[in-house]
């Protein structure tokens, strides 16, 4: 019979815990900038401006991205150093 010991020790628990946060991380910044594009999308099918609300919507996803992604990372970062 095969244990699975590893998981169990608090290393491991912490490891899983960052590699959690970093999975949601990629998942903010994905979500922003497909929510932008597609509000774009939307945008220019209701008012009939070609792509110019798309390009507004992935410019705006991209600033959300960026800043939400630096914050969420700040947190993972000095939690990682408070653990050292």
């Amino acid at each position: 019979m095969i244990r699975c010991t590893n998981l169990a020790r608090p290393g491991n628990q912490r490891r899983h815990g960052a590699i959690l946060q970093l999975l949601g991380i990629g998942w903010y910044v994905a979500i922003c900038i497909v929510g932008g594009i597609v509000g774009g999308l939307w945008l220019d099918g209701k008012v009939n401006t070609g792509v110019l609300f798309t390009f507004i919507g992935l410019a705006l996803g991209l600033i959300m991205a960026f800043f939400g992604m630096y914050k969420m990372l700040a947190q993972v970062l000095s939690e990682d150093s408070d653990e050292i």
